[in-house]
């Protein structure tokens, strides 16, 4: 038993002093920035936001590495360098919108591995510049010299990215309630529960991405004003561009060849003219003299008002058609119609036989066709449109204002709003009443919460 004690012991101090030998500084010491990005993509790139009322200044800096323990003071030179943002999309912060605690060296203290110089905005300048709520300024910084051995050569450079934010940025909570009115009596009525984005517009405002639904459709812009109470109002947006809706399309037709590909109808495939399959079509063969037909159906309604066909023929028992015509399925008649005031209905080959129509509202839309002698083929069909509203609130909307008391609780950071929505080309109104309370923020790239 003696024995193996000291066996152990001297295993002890062997495995000691092997440890302290290797507690050693790396031969070389290298100065050089962080890979930290602030949440942008690049790296090299660093984005800092500062929020109003809580601060206008801000650290960039640099570390020492290949020591164990500093024990004296290193430093490295910079210089602001314009040339180090060719080619990105920021923009030199004008001079007079900074100042630095010091203009062309970082000090990293003995007894401390980061140095650190020290950014402050001007609160008139900076503030008031529209562009200062995104970041597109910067101070693109480049490492000149240092004491210590070295550079660090792929982290010698910083594109230091800055941005302010107000204290109302962030998601919030919503809860509510609304009741949509037509001629004085209730159409619809439910409850708002979702989490929506509130970013800088200005020093005083922001913009939500959410009223009783969330999209851009619904922005709308909350004006804080010194008495706390709240400006609302709706932000103006695009009406959405009509899309190709045959790749969200179930499809069918009342007979396709065997041979033959429907799918091949909506691949993408803009054809050269009409003998060019592609190796994928749709053909009918033999249907020659009789009408067939193609139909897309979806699980939402839409509305459209465009259909482009590209006819195929191989010269023989597949042929242009010489009659063709659209329908749609009316959900209220539930009767399939032919599509109003239409303009197109064409048969030529080698080009898109388009055809305009007014607006219909569907989930099924038909293409029938027949050529008198032979059967018809059809390389690409598509169909234009967008959403359809289902519910009376998903209309487009065409103003948004207060309805009672807006105001803004700084105690608990919430806004209890009361308003009224109404839509483009109907009689009814919404009227929303709902409080948004203040859950956390993005900041430099990570949440930062604040209960």
């Amino acid at each position: 038993m003696k024995n193996i004690v000291i066996i152990l012991l001297l295993l002890g101090l062997m495995t000691t002093g092997c440890y302290d030998d290797f507690r050693n500084d790396y031969p070389y010491t290298t100065v050089a920035f962080s890979t930290a990005t602030g949440g942008l993509t690049s790296q090299g790139e660093l984005g800092r936001t500062v929020v109003m009322g809580e601060g206008l200044e801000m650290d960039f800096g640099v570390y020492v590495a290949g020591l164990l323990e500093n024990d004296k003071e290193w430093w490295a030179d910079f210089i602001i360098d314009p040339s180090l943002l060719n080619g990105t999309p920021y923009q030199l912060m004008p001079e007079s919108y900074y100042t630095l605690s010091n203009d062309s060296r970082i000090t990293i203290p003995s007894g401390d591995y980061v140095g650190k110089v020290t950014v402050t905005l001007d609160s008139a300048a900076f503030v008031s510049d529209p562009l200062s709520v995104d970041f597109n300024y910067a101070l693109p910084i480049r490492l000149t010299d240092t004491n210590a051995d070295s550079l660090h050569t792929a982290q010698s450079e910083k594109i230091l990215v800055l941005k302010y934010i107000n204290s109302y940025e962030g998601y919030y909570d919503q809860e509510g309630s609304y009741q949509t009115v037509d001629a004085g009596s209730t159409i619809n009525e439910g409850i708002i529960n979702n989490v929506i984005m509130a970013s800088t517009h200005s020093l005083d405002s922001v913009i939500a991405n959410g009223m009783i639904y969330i999209g851009a459709e619904y922005e709308v812009k909350y004006n804080v004003n010194a008495d706390n109470s709240v400006y609302i109002e709706k932000m103006p947006v695009s009406p959405p561009e009509p899309t190709n809706l045959a790749g969200a399309a179930t499809i069918s037709t009342d007979y396709v060849s065997g041979w033959e590909d429907i799918e091949g109808i909506r691949d993408g495939y803009d054809p050269q003219d009409s003998g060019d399959k592609n190796g994928a079509a749709f053909g009918n063969w033999y249907s020659g003299g009789e009408w067939g037909w193609i139909q897309y159906e979806w699980s939402d309604l839409y509305y459209i008002d465009q259909s482009d066909i590209y006819w195929w023929t191989d010269g023989g028992g597949i042929l242009i058609p010489t009659d063709s015509y659209i329908e749609y399925w009316n959900t209220e008649t539930e009767q399939w119609e032919t599509v109003p005031n239409h303009n197109g209905f064409g048969v030529a080959a080698d080009q898109y036989n388009i055809t305009t129509f007014d607006q219909i509202i569907t989930n099924k839309i038909r293409i029938n066709f027949i050529n008198d002698t032979e059967s018809c083929g059809v390389l690409e069909w598509k169909v234009w449109g967008v959403m359809a509203a289902v519910t009376p609130e998903q209309a487009v909307i065409e103003s948004v204002s207060p309805e009672g008391d807006c105001s803004f609780d700084p105690e608990n950071d919430a806004f209890n709003l009361n308003y009224r929505i109404d839509y483009e080309n109907q009689d009814y109104y919404t009227i929303v009443n709902t409080t948004l309370t203040w859950r956390n923020r993005i900041r430099d790239g990570v949440n930062e919460w604040r209960r």
